[in-house]
This record gives structure tokens, sequence and C-alpha cells, in this order.
């Protein structure tokens, strides 16, 4: 077995990867500490050396599912945008980030079943939501303030609406699949889902669907009158 590296940032990178992969192929109770370091090269030892025990190496895992899947729902550039189209990319940038991981959706499947009890030991899940929540209520408020939202949005209540949307349909494709008779896999299936459930937020947020409709042509005409 290899010895402590002389990267350990580097080390304990692959630790994770593989322990995601362990993770979310076969549930905490069926993932072995000895067989994620056999394949990382390790000794179990060096393994509990970066995480102390399999439970702070599961904690770790979900910490850097939640890190990867925040960092795909990027919120700098919507709080420049338009409200509408904020609200839209980030329905997108959600979606998008769970159908290309589907390790999270397995990970998040799996620390529900056992009731949030090992995320409730992370000091770094508020940390990773709370940008989240916080550019979501600056649009919501920026919308309410342009006339364009409803005002009084509650920003936990629309996120946990499209995120549900979006999980449900990815975590539960197979079943869904054969209990519908329907393809949920192919692109246009997917890109069909994603615009209803644009759709229905856009439908609960906005004040005046109509109005909101008018003033996105009016600012589309105004762009193109010349300078």
């Amino acid at each position: 077995m290899a010895r402590r590296s002389s990267d350990p940032a580097r080390v304990r990178e692959k630790i994770l990867k593989l322990a995601i992969e362990e993770f979310a192929r076969i549930g905490f109770e069926g993932a072995r500490v000895d067989r994620i370091a056999e394949r990382c090269g390790l000794s179990k030892n060096m393994l509990y050396y970066y995480f102390k025990s399999k439970e702070g190496l599961f904690v770790a895992a979900l910490e850097r599912m939640y890190e990867d899947f925040r960092n795909q729902q990027r919120d700098l550039s919507v709080r420049a945008s338009d409200p509408v189209l904020a609200l839209k990319q980030l329905i997108e940038h959600t979606f998008v980030a769970l159908e290309s991981n589907p390790n999270a959706i397995r990970l998040l499947n799996e620390e529900n079943k056992h009731r949030g009890k090992y995320i409730r030991k992370s000091k770094r899940i508020r940390e990773l939501y709370n940008p989240l929540v916080e550019t979501l209520s600056f649009v919501l408020e920026r919308g309410s303030r342009d006339g364009i939202f409803r005002s009084g949005l509650d920003p936990a209540v629309v996120y946990l609406t499209l995120s549900s949307l979006c999980y449900h349909y990815l975590s539960n494709q197979y079943t869904l699949e054969n209990a519908l008779n329907k393809d949920l896999s192919s692109a246009s299936s997917r890109e069909h889902w994603l615009k209803h459930v644009t759709d229905l937020v856009l439908q609960y947020c906005v004040l005046d669907p109509g109005a909101a409709l008018e003033r996105k042509s009016n600012v589309k005409a105004l762009a193109e009158i010349p300078g």
C-alpha cells in the first residue's frame, strides 16, 4: 500500500471520488472502507487518517456532492439578469445539475433513507445552501419591486417547488416510464419537462403573466431601436 502522499489534497480528492461512487452504488451499510482503500491504493488506516471513520467519510462525501451540485447552480450570473430570466436559469441549472450527476440523486436517496442522520453532523451544509437562498431571495424581491412577481414569495417554497419537480422526474424515471408507458430519458422528453417545470414555477411567481410577456416584448423592442 502507498505511504502518505506528499500531496494530501490530491489524495483526499481521490478518496472522496471513489467513496462517492461506492456509497452511491451500494449505500452506507453496503459500502466498505477497505474496498475504497484498495481502489485508492491506500491502507485503511490512511483513510481513517483523513476522515476518522466510515461515518466521517460518508459525511464528507455528502458535503462534496452538495458542493459540486451548488457549483453547477452558478448564481453570480443570474443575479444580474432580468428576474424572469434569472428564475428560468436557476431552474435549468438545477435540472442539469441533477441530470448530469446521477450519483447525487443516489446519495440524496440514501441520506433521506437515514432521515438526514449523517448530514446533520455536517458543519458545512448551511453555508452551501445559504448563497442559493440569498440569490433566490434577491431575484424574487427584485421581481416584486419591478412589478413582475407577486410580493411575499417565500424563497424556500419556490426552491422546494422547482427542485422537487426536477428531482422526482429523474429519481423515479424508471418506475414512471413503466407505469406511464412513456419515454422519460430522451432529450426531447427532458426538454419538454424542463419547459413544463419552468412554466409552472413562473405561473406561481408572476403577478400577471400577460403583463410579464408584454414587458418582455417592450424590453426587446427598445433594445432594437437604433441609438
